[in-house]
C-alpha cells in the first residue's frame, strides 16, 4: 500500500500551528488502489476557518510591506523545497488518489514552473502613469493586494492545483486560507510545512482541510477579500450566490467537455497517443479530450488505431512506474463512470469499442476502483455521454464531413475550456483554432507546456485566469491616484 505514517499526518495549518483536532472530527482516508484504510483526515469547520482568517489577516501588514524582492526571494526557496520534496509529494498523490508514479512526475515539474514563474512576477508589479490635460497634474495607478483570498481546491491534482493558485496570490502581496478536499489533504499539508521550510513567515499560508461546512464559512467571511477555485459547475452556483451579498469577486476553473478534432491529413498514430496520454490520471482531468471528431476519409483507420493504442494502456499499481493509469480516486467515482457506461450501453446512445468494465486486478488491489479505458462510437450526440464531463477514461468518437460541421459540433457544449486540432496543414489549423470557442486549443498536442500563457475557460468552464500575467493581476487591484 502507498502509505507512510510520516507523511499521512492529519494536521491543519493556522500561522504557525499544526492542529491535529478540529471541530468537524475526523474521516477516514481510503487508498483507492485497494480500497483499504490508510488513514484519518481530520476536519476543519467555522471554528478553524475563522481562526484561519484571523491568521492571515494578522500577517496581511507584513506581507504586503515585504519588499518585492524578498517576496520573490521565498518563493524561489518554495520551489527548492517543493523540487527537494519529489518522492514525499509522489507518495502522497499516489496514497491520496491513486495517481501513478509515472503521471505524478511530469505534474512535479510543472508545479515548479508555476511556483518559478510567480517567482518572477514579484518583482514586478507595478501601475501606470495616466495622461493628464494639466502639466502640474499627475495621475498614476498603483496595483494592490486584496488582503486575504480563499482558495478552495478540488482532489484531482493537489500539488499542481495549489501551485496554480498560491504562489500568484504570494507574489502579489495577499495571504491565503487554502480549503483543500478531505480527499486530498496531507499534500496541502506538506505544502504548507513547505512554505514555511522555504521562511514564508506564518500566517502568510494556512491550511484547513474540510468539507461543506469549512467551504462555505470561507465563502462567507466578510473579511476574505476573494474566492479562487477550482471545482465543479454546481458548488461554483452555489458559491456565487452565497457570496452576491458581499460582492465578492470569484476566480473559477471549472470543468470541461473537450474534444479533439482529427483531420484527414493528420499523423494519426501521433494523434492516438496524444489522446490516450489523457488517460494518464484515469480520465479525472477538467481538459481531458473524451469528445474524439474524426474526418469521414480516415474514420475506420483511426478507430482502429486508437482502439489498439488505448487497450495498451497499463493499468494498474499506483507506485509502478510502468503504469500508465491508476484507479478512480473514490468507490463513489468508479461507480458512477461505470453507471454511466451501463446506461449508455443498455439505452443504445453508444456502443462499446472496447472496455466498458472494472478491471480485476490481483491482491492486493483485487478492490480497488479500477476501470478499463473505454472508447464508444455510434454516440447519440444528445446522450449524457455526449455532453456531460464524465471525469472517467471515458472518450466518444464521433464522424464529420467538413470543417463547418465539425466546429460546429465541437461548439455545442455548455462549456469551454480546451480543445484539440490535428492537422499538418498550417492555414487550417490557424483557421479552425479561430473559430472554436474555449480558453485553450493545441494543435498537434494536449499537454500545456507554458505556464507565462493565461489557463481559462469560456462558458460554464470559468471565470478569470491561472497563468502569466492574467494570473497575477487576478490577485490584484487598482487604485487611481491623482495629485494635484
Amino acid at each position: 500500500m502507498a502509505k507512510s505514517e510520516k507523511l499521512l499526518t492529519s494536521e491543519l495549518l493556522i500561522g504557525a500551528d499544526l492542529l491535529k483536532d478540529a471541530s468537524c472530527g475526523t474521516i477516514e482516508h481510503i487508498y483507492p488502489a485497494t480500497a483499504e484504510v490508510n488513514g484519518l483526515v481530520t476536519l476543519g469547520g467555522k471554528t478553524e476557518v475563522d481562526q484561519a482568517v484571523s491568521s492571515a489577516l494578522a500577517a496581511a501588514k507584513l506581507w504586503e510591506d515585504t519588499s518585492p524582492n524578498e517576496r520573490r526571494d521565498r518563493l524561489g526557496r518554495l520551489a527548492a523545497v517543493v523540487e527537494a520534496w519529489k518522492e514525499d509529494f509522489g507518495t502522497l498523490a499516489a496514497a491520496e488518489i491513486g495517481m501513478p508514479r509515472q503521471a505524478f512526475s511530469g505534474r512535479h515539474s510543472f508545479a515548479l514552473d508555476w511556483i518559478r514563474t510567480y517567482q518572477g512576477w514579484a518583482d514586478k508589479v507595478g501601475g501606470d502613469i495616466t495622461a493628464t490635460s494639466s502639466s502640474d497634474r499627475l495621475e498614476y495607478t498603483r496595483l494592490e493586494p486584496y488582503g486575504v483570498i480563499g482558495i478552495i481546491l478540488t482532489w484531482n491534482s493537489a500539488l499542481l492545483s495549489l501551485t496554480m493558485k498560491i504562489p500568484a496570490a504570494l507574489a502579489a502581496g495577499n495571504t491565503v486560507v487554502v480549503k483543500p478536499s478531505e480527499f486530498t489533504p496531507y499534500t496541502a499539508i506538506l505544502f504548507g510545512k513547505a512554505c514555511l521550510e522555504a521562511g514564508i513567515p506564518p500566517g502568510v499560508v494556512n491550511i484547513v482541510p474540510g468539507g461543506v461546512e469549512a467551504g462555505e464559512a470561507l465563502v462567507a467571511h466578510r473579511q476574505v477579500d476573494k474566492i479562487s477555485f477550482t471545482g465543479g459547475v454546481k458548488a461554483a452556483t452555489a458559491m456565487m450566490k452565497m457570496g452576491a451579498p458581499l460582492i465578492k469577486p470569484f476566480c473559477f476553473e471549472l470543468g470541461g467537455k473537450s474534444a479533439h478534432i482529427i483531420f484527414e491529413d493528420a499523423d494519426l498514430e501521433l494523434a492516438a497517443k496524444i489522446i490516450c496520454s489523457g488517460l494518464s490520471n484515469a480520465g479525472q482531468s477538467c481538459t481531458f479530450g473524451s469528445r474524439i471528431f474524426v474526418h469521414h476519409g480516415v474514420y475506420d483507420a483511426f478507430k482502429q488505431i486508437l482502439v489498439s493504442t488505448a487497450e495498451r494502456v497499463q493499468v494498474g499499481d499506483p507506485l509502478d512506474l510502468r503504469t500508465v493509469m491508476g484507479p478512480l480516486f473514490s468507490q463513489a467515482a468508479r461507480d458512477r463512470v461505470l453507471s454511466m457506461i451501463e446506461t449508455a450501453s443498455s439505452n443504445r446512445s453508444g456502443r462499446i469499442l472496447t472496455g466498458g468494465k472494472a478491471v480485476r486486478l490481483g491482491a492486493p488491489f483485487d478492490r480497488g476502483y479500477f476501470v478499463q479505458p473505454t472508447l464508444f462510437d455510434e454516440v447519440d450526440p444528445c446522450s449524457a455521454l455526449a455532453t456531460e464531463e464524465i471525469f472517467g477514461p471515458v472518450m466518444s468518437i464521433f464522424q464529420f464531413m467538413n470543417e463547418d460541421e465539425v466546429i460546429a459540433s465541437v461548439n455545442d457544449t455548455d462549456f469551454g475550456l480546451s480543445n484539440y486540432v490535428h492537422t499538418n496543414d498550417l492555414r487550417r489549423a490557424i483557421r479552425v483554432t479561430s473559430l472554436v470557442k474555449s480558453g485553450t486549443v493545441y494543435v498537434n498536442d494536449a499537454t500545456r507546456q507554458n505556464v507565462g500563457a493565461p489557463f481559462g475557460g469560456f462558458r460554464k468552464s470559468g471565470i478569470g485566469y491561472e497563468g502569466g500575467r492574467p494570473g497575477l493581476e487576478e490577485y490584484l487591484r487598482r487604485k487611481t491616484v491623482g495629485l494635484a
